[in-house]
Order: structure tokens, then C-alpha cells, then sequence
């Protein structure tokens, strides 16, 4: 099959929807996330991976330790020729056997590994049941070799039962327990000890309150249970001794370092296939355990969820979508951003760079941004759901665990904020202002619950109520940057990004809290926000770029008088979304962006980077320079340079940005570049590093969420108000005509641009359903679609 975007390691299939490596040696493991909200599993190309319910590092069903070098932790599937005694994957790990021909294929939902061997073909797709904790590994398997062939199918994993970090095995064993259930065609796996906070009966005195089972569609020839059984002292699973000697022995009961192994048998005649399905998957108590393998043992019934599961992500993709010239931007916007911050960002939590299974207070609140031009309703939730980690002073949960219900109460000085920020950008998608009458608890005081329009204020006010004496903002135990965690401990460091930042907010929430029929808070924030201005731009301004703040000490940072860290991009770029500054100045400061910080990849965090540790800093300095946000590509703060640009109408420089960052494009150097070309990075590594233009932490970033937004919001420029649709695109000169279909308020807006001149100046005629109207704001409409024409 042809692919766009190939490069030696795979590419796009021409529909976007699977992205097919075809060489398992990637420069780092490129993997998928699956989740169905509750259940999920992360899985390399080479099958490596694990599984969880509910939280990636407290239950955590599978073994797994973070290696990218070598990914040798995984779920496997082992074909045995049980006349020949050879034996493959089709993932290519752990035997490393090479295949006559191998695909991966990450799609939405699922990843399905093809492959050939031998002249056997076995096609392993791994899927999520949509409403119950199971996974299934469906298996294709053809005999193409020209004779019989008696065959067997060996499944590998590690028990994990608990909380991630179970690394000291000799003690972890002994409180596990395996079985075979002949009845139910399935192993079952328990654990008398969760490793997790429990005040009511001390440390270690926990029962892990969940019975894990494998079971396959197929009777179970033989099955193993233990790690020492399969490997052999001192073995690999390279060559492990159960396949060598091509038995399981049967192994069950407690002490022992508890494996998950099935063995089912395949003799197949020339020519002939065969269809099969394991799965795995977790429940409450024995006797559940056993239903749900015994209901999850139907090939048919997986192939139903699965088909479920891909027309519930087309739902969730095709509400709003675009086509324009740059084929890269369709797949993210249309496809892979979505997906990454849906699956990734919102459901699972959880990724190969980094396993949180928390909550962020900031961070998916931001994320759930993705779901306004699809369904507004998973927003509000999610801004209700934050709201309820929130304490009756305004401060919150810089991030919490499910299951425990318990996180990290900080003075970040931005994270409350970014609760009246998704509130306003919810209300300009849908206008619905009884939302902020609906009552939701304090985390601290539930019986003193508070409405969403309640719960903005008191973090808008807590925020106020902490001011230095200059009339900026201080920065607290940090800001949006948490690596600056020593800027502000002693309660003087100041935040110029958060000024703005502030700024941004002041001015929407004042016109919201009037609207509400709040006159003090009206007042009080279109004053705030005036004096703001002044302060911000009195002592904020370096002469050619906003300073990022003072430390405690008074001593500026961010500011051409320094070594390190001289500019900082979140000022210059908030300055211009927050119009905390006069024009003048605006187009100063991205002018420095462009001079001082953007690069090949997009424009650096900050620059140059700090070669020396600052203890006055914080952690950020003690990062390798050039990494991260020691003057990387910070890839979510990035973006927002994007937002800035075009809203100064400087449209080449927007585009220009959006393809720096652009990981398709960056994807094609991928011995360079080393990350999945699918999704977006956290960071891209800067020129000060030795690894300069290297990808990194993919999937888990609040990056892909705004990514799409900026670009259908800002360089599309269709984005919601809350009087109705806004067109205000500010497209590269190069681009003659693009289409956005953008779902809003219930009605589809086919929207077409037509530029033949290549003008960058903005539409001069806008045609809604054939009549032309006034200005570029459509008012809402009652129909199912509406053609809109934007001609320049």
C-alpha cells in the first residue's frame, strides 16, 4: 500500500487513519494509546507496553519499566512450529527473529501487527472492549507455506496487580496467587497486598481488590504461571526455556514470580487459516473473573466492539474538519491531534515518556478545550469535575489521584486560573450562561458547595489577593512554568507572564461577572486589569521584550542583562493575546521572538540556556541545556507564538511556526528527530543541546489540544463568540483556497475561502446560505448546515 509521508521506518496510510511502520528498529519506541476512560494499554511496534484500569501507576495490570532503549517490557505473542521447533514474533520483539515482512499499524482504537514468517501470516489486532475492563488480542493466522503445519499460540506477560513501583520482586511474589480455572478456559491472577496509602489499617495490610484473568476463544492447551518456569535460571525471552523445550508446565499457586502464559494449538492443512482470540482483563472478585472470560471467549464479540470502537472515534474526529493545501495540517487538526489528546491527554493519562495517571488541574482542563467543536458537553463536565478540587480559598489541587481522591494542594500562583479561562472559552462556544449557576463542593468544605460562577471568582480573587508591592502578580511556588520552583518560594518573586496571563482573563471575566449581575467584581476586574497594564508595562519592559519576572531577591530574569535565560517567549507572546501592551510594543517583542528564539524546530522556551544551575531558578536550570524547557522547544508554549502572530495579521509567520513544530515534518529526519511523527512532542531538544532537533516526551502533552485549536481558531480563523461564528482567518499568501466544516451550536458551517489574489489582508465578502452579510460575526441559525462563502 502506498503511504504519504513514508520514510524508512513507515508513513501515513493514504486515508490518514493508521500510521504503518514497517521496520521495527525505530529510532525510539513508537507506540499507541488505547483507552475506553477507565481501561487502557500503551503498545510500542515491537508489542512493548502495558496495561492499567483506572490509573497507570496505582493499578497498574501488567508489569512494565520505562527502557526506551531497549522496550523489553511488554505483552508478546510467541508463534511456535511445534515440528521444527522454531519460534517468531509478529511484533519482531522479544526474539528478534527476521521476519520475511512486518507491519505495525496505529490507528484509532487499536494497533494491529502483520506480519509473515516462515510462510506463515498472523495478523494480531489489539483492541478495547468500549465498556468493560478487557483487552483483546484477536489473531489472524495463515498457512502460506505450501504444506501442514502444527503450530502453537504462546502468550507472554507479566503480572503486575497494583501499584507501578513493584521493582523488589522477591517481595511483591510472595503475596500473589495464580490458578487455573478449566471452567472458564482462563487463568486467574489476585494479590493479597495493594501497595497504596491506606490509613485504616497501616501500611502493607491492604488487599488489591481486583482478580485479574487471561482466557482465549480457543481451548487453552497449556498454560504457565511462572517467570523461573518460562525463562529458566538465568534465561531471556529471547530464548526462553518454555519455548526451546516447547512445553508450559503448568505452574500455579502463590510464591512465585506470577506470569500471565496461554498455549493454544493451530494445525493447519496448506492453504487453511484460523481466527482466535485472547484476552485479558480485570474484576471485582473471583466469580466476576470468571463471567467476564467466559463472555469475552467470542472472536465475534470483540470484532463488535471493535467496529463500535472505530465509529465512535469517527464520530468523535469528523464533527470539525478542514482541508487545505498543507496536507501535514489536515491529518494533525482532522485526525492525530484529536486523537492524541482525547485518548492520550483526557482518557488514559498515561504514555511511554511519562506514566502520571493523575489529574492536572491545569492540564486537562486545557485539554478538554478539544472536545468544544465536537461535543461542549465533555468540556463542562470536565470543568465541573476540576471545580470539585478546588478549596473554598481559590487555591486547588495542583493535581490528583482517582482512586485515592487525594493530590498535591500547592500555591502555584496559574493553575486555578485556567478555570475561569476554559469557563470563558466554554461560554463563547455555547452562550450558556446558566452553567455558571450550577453548584459544585469545595474540596475542602463539601458541605459548602459554591456555584461555577463562585468557584472562577474565588480563584480570580486569590490570585489578586497576592500582589507585590509594584502591583504585579507574584509568582509564588511557580507559574505555568513549573520548573521555575525556587523563583518565588519566599513570597517576593513577581510573574510578568502571569501579569498578562491575568490580564487575558480580567478583561473577559469582567464582562461575564456584569452580564451575571455581579457589578463589584464587574468593577473591581476592568479596574484591576487597567492598573495592570501599567504596572506591567512600567516595570515589565526590557526595552526590546518583556522581562519573565524578578526573583525573590529583586534580581531580574529574563532581561538582556543576564548571562542566561536573557528572553523568555510566554511574555512576548501574551503580551499580544492579552493586548497587555501597545501595538508598538507587541510587534517588538515577536520581532525578538523571531530574532532570538525561533529556530529549525519553532521558537525556544528561552534563550540562551542556563549552562550553570541557578538555585535562585529552580529545576528548570538543572536540565541538560537545550532540553526541555532549558531552552528547548517547549512544544505547548510554542504554539501559543502561533495565537500571537496571527493576531498581529503577520500570517506567513504564523504558518511558518506551525511548520517548524509540525511533527510530520520534523518526522521526516527521523534518525534526528527520533520521536513518533503522528503525535506531538513535549519538547524538541534546542541548539544548545547535543542533540539538537531530538523529539521527546510524545503523547503525554498538553501540546495537541491547542495545537488544533490555534490552527482552526487563528490561521483558519473560524472560532466561536458567544453572539455566534467569527471569521477572521489570517491565511499564508500562498494559499489560494482551503474549507472548514466547523460543527457550532448544534449546526455544520461549510465555510469555503477563496483568495486567488493570495492576499493576506482578510475576506471583503462574506455569503452566508446566499445572502451576503455586514461585518464577519454569523449569528447563530437553526439548521442542520449552513454554506458559508469567504471571498478576498
Amino acid at each position: 500500500m502506498d503511504k504519504i509521508f513514508a520514510t524508512k521506518y513507515g508513513g501515513f496510510s493514504k486515508d490518514g487513519n493508521e500510521y504503518i511502520i514497517t521496520n521495527p528498529r525505530t529510532p525510539k519506541p513508537w507506540v499507541n494509546v488505547l483507552s475506553n476512560g477507565d481501561y487502557g494499554l500503551v503498545v510500542s511496534q515491537t508489542a512493548g507496553g502495558f496495561s492499567w484500569l483506572t490509573h497507570s501507576e496505582l493499578n497498574r495490570i501488567t508489569r512494565w519499566q520505562q527502557d526506551l532503549t531497549r522496550d523489553n517490557h511488554g505483552k508478546y505473542l510467541y508463534i511456535l512450529d511445534r515440528a521444527t521447533g522454531i519460534f517468531w514474533n509478529p511484533g519482531w520483539l522479544p526474539a528478534r527473529t527476521e521476519l520475511d515482512n512486518y507491519q505495525c499499524r496505529h490507528g484509532f482504537g487499536y494497533t494491529s501487527f502483520i506480519s509473515a514468517y516462515d510462510g506463515i501470516q498472523v495478523e494480531l489486532t489489539l483492541s478495547l472492549a468500549n465498556a468493560a475492563p478487557v483487552e483483546f488480542w484477536d489473531v489472524k493466522v495463515a498457512n502460506l507455506s505450501g504444506r501442514p503445519r502444527q503450530l502453537s499460540l504462546i502468550t507472554y506477560f507479566e503480572w503486575g496487580l497494583g501499584c507501578s513501583n513493584d521493582h523488589h520482586r522477591e517481595f511483591h511474589k510472595i503475596f500473589t496467587a495464580l490458578e487455573f480455572d478449566r471452567d472458564a478456559n482462563a487463568i486467574l491472577a489476585s494479590k493479597r497486598l495493594w501497595d497504596i496509602h491506606h490509613r485504616a489499617n497501616g501500611r502493607w495490610n491492604r488487599d488489591y481488590p481486583y482478580v485479574g484473568f487471561h482466557t482465549c476463544s480457543k481451548e487453552i492447551a497449556g498454560f504457565e504461571g511462572d517467570k523461573l518456569a518460562f525463562l529458566g535460571q538465568y534465561g531471556s525471552l529471547r530464548e526462553p526455556r518454555a519455548l526451546l523445550n516447547g512445553e508450559l508446565t503448568g505452574s500455579q499457586g502463590m510464591g512465585r514470580e506470577h506470569i500471565g502464559s496461554l498455549q493454544v494449538n493451530c494445525d493447519l492443512a496448506e492453504g487453511a487459516g484460523e481466527q482466535l482470540m485472547f484476552s485479558l482483563g480485570l474484576a471485582e472478585n473471583h466469580s466476576a473473573a470468571k463471567e467476564l472470560a467466559r463472555k469475552y471467549q467470542s472472536v465475534e464479540l470483540a470484532q463488535q466492539e471493535l467496529k463500535r470502537t472505530k465509529s465512535a472515534w469517527a464520530t468523535r474526529l469528523n464533527a470539525t474538519t478542514v482541508e487545505t493545501p498543507d496536507q501535514a495540517l489536515n491529518l494533525l487538526v482532522n485526525k492525530w491531534l484529536k486523537y492524541q489528546a482525547i485518548a492520550g491527554r483526557l482518557l488514559a493519562r498515561s504514555a511511554y515518556y511519562q506514566q502520571s495517571g493523575a489529574f492536572g488541574f491545569r492540564d486537562q482542563l486545557q485539554d478538554s478545550q478539544i472536545y468544544l467543536t465536537s461535543d461542549p458537553r465533555l468540556t463542562r463536565e470536565r470543568i465541573k469535575e476540576h471545580a470539585r478540587h478546588q478549596f473554598s480559598d481559590g487555591t486547588v489541587l495542583h493535581w490528583w489521584h482517582p482512586i485515592l481522591n487525594e493530590g498535591l494542594h500547592s500555591e502555584m500562583s496559574d493553575n486555578l486560573l485556567w478555570l475561569p479561562f476554559v469557563t470563558i472559552s466554554y461560554l463563547q462556544e455555547t452562550a450558556d450562561y446558566p452553567f455558571l449557576e450550577e453548584i459544585v463542593a469545595y474540596y475542602d468544605e463539601p458541605d459548602r458547595p459554591g456555584s461555577i460562577f463562585g468557584h472562577c471568582c474565588a480563584a480570580i480573587d486569590r490570585v489578586l489577593a497576592r500582589f507585590s508591592g509594584r502591583g504585579l502578580p507574584l509568582i509564588c511556588e511557580g507559574d505555568w512554568n513549573d520548573g521555575l520552583s525556587a523563583i518565588g518560594i519566599a513570597g517576593q518573586g513577581e510573574s510578568v507572564w502571569l501579569a498578562h496571563f491575568l490580564i487575558y482573563l480580567l478583561e473577559r471575566f469582567s464582562k461575564i461577572a456584569e452580564k451575571h449581575g455581579d457589578v463589584r467584581h464587574s468593577v473591581e476586574y476592568a479596574t484591576r486589569r487597567e492598573n495592570l497594564i501599567a504596572a506591567v508595562n512600567r516595570h515589565g519592559w526590557d526595552g526590546a521584550w518583556f522581562i519573565r519576572g524578578t526573583k525573590d531577591s529583586g534580581e531580574e530574569f529574563g532581561s538582556s542583562a543576564n548571562t542566561y535565560g536573557k528572553i523568555f517567549l510566554n511574555p512576548q507572546t501574551w503580551s499580544v493575546i492579552s493586548d497587555g501592551a501597545a501595538e508598538k510594543r507587541q510587534v517588538t517583542a515577536m520581532a525578538s521572538v523571531a530574532k532570538h528564539l525561533l529556530k529549525k524546530n519553532g521558537p525556544l522556551l528561552l534563550y540562551p540556556a542556563y549552562a550553570k544551575v541557578d538555585v535562585e531558578i529552580g529545576y528548570l536550570s538543572r536540565y541538560a541545556p537545550g532540553a526541555r524547557e532549558n531552552g528547548g522547544v517547549y512544544t505547548h508554549a510554542a504554539i501559543w507564538a502561533i495565537w500571537a502572530y496571527a493576531k498581529l495579521r503577520q500570517a506567513d509567520a504564523a504558518y511558518d511556526v506551525f511548520r517548524r513544530l509540525c511533527p510530520i515534518n520534523n518526522g521526516l529526519e527521523p534518525d534526528t528527530y527520533l520521536a513518533e511523527p503522528y503525535v506531538t512532542p513535549g519538547n524538541i531538544d534546542g541548539p544548545d543541546s547535543a542533540f539538537y532537533g531530538r523529539g521527546g516526551w510524545t503523547w503525554y502533552s498538553g501540546s495537541a489540544a491547542w495545537l488544533q485549536k490555534v490552527v482552526v481558531d487563528r490561521i483558519l480563523g473560524v472560532r466561536a463568540t458567544e453572539n455566534g461564528l467569527l471569521i477572521d482567518p489570517c491565511l499564508p499568501a500562498e494559499w489560494k483556497t482551503c474549507r472548514v466544516r466547523r460543527l457550532f451550536r448544534g449546526v455544520t458551517y461549510d465555510i469555503i475561502y477563496s483568495n486567488p489574489q493570495h492576499s493576506t489582508a482578510g475576506p471583503v465578502k462574506i455569503i452566508v446560505a446566499g445572502k451576503e452579510i455586514t461585518g464577519n460575526l454569523i449569528e447563530p441559525v437553526a439548521a442542520d448546515r449552513v454554506k458559508v462563502e469567504v471571498l478576498f
